[in-house]
């Protein structure tokens, strides 16, 4: 797992966000001659806030205009080689290009991701109203719309 026990997202959440937004989720393989294997991937769905809560962060209301990336993980042994920037680089490039009417892109970060987050065009919002686990968590943004 990418995130810490008091973190992590349930089986059950990660099966419920594939199963109602599946064009919501990006993967990244690592790719031999005889197989492809997953070692990092982003899951977001859809709210009409504008603003994380942990109701917004508990559902998927299709049509809006959020996207609320839930988890960037990628396998312990494949980090610090660039595939979380590569990840969202591509997945903020799907999302502008995409016929959906996406506003903004919102997730949660810790203090120490805050700069792999902004390398890649997110803005910090600011503290999050979200306690998930111990530790505080920073709400950032990325607009897709004036």
């Amino acid at each position: 797992s990418g995130y810490p026990a008091d973190e992590a997202a349930t089986l059950e959440s990660l099966r419920f966000r594939q199963s109602q937004a599946g064009d919501l989720f990006l993967g990244a393989y690592e790719v031999d001659t005889t197989s492809r294997k997953l070692i990092g991937y982003v899951c977001a769905t859809l709210s009409p806030d504008t603003s994380l809560s942990h109701e917004s962060m508990s559902r998927h209301v299709p049509g809006s205009g959020s996207v609320c990336i839930h988890s960037v993980c990628v396998a312990s042994i494949h980090r610090k080689k660039g595939i979380a920037s590569q990840l969202l680089r591509e997945y903020l490039a799907r999302l502008r290009d995409s016929p959906a009417n996406y506003e903004r892109i919102l997730l949660i970060s810790h203090e120490e991701l805050i700069p792999l987050y902004t390398s890649v065009g997110f803005e910090l919002v600011g503290p999050s109203q979200v306690q998930h686990g111990a530790r505080p968590w920073f709400e950032m943004c990325v607009a897709l719309k004036p």
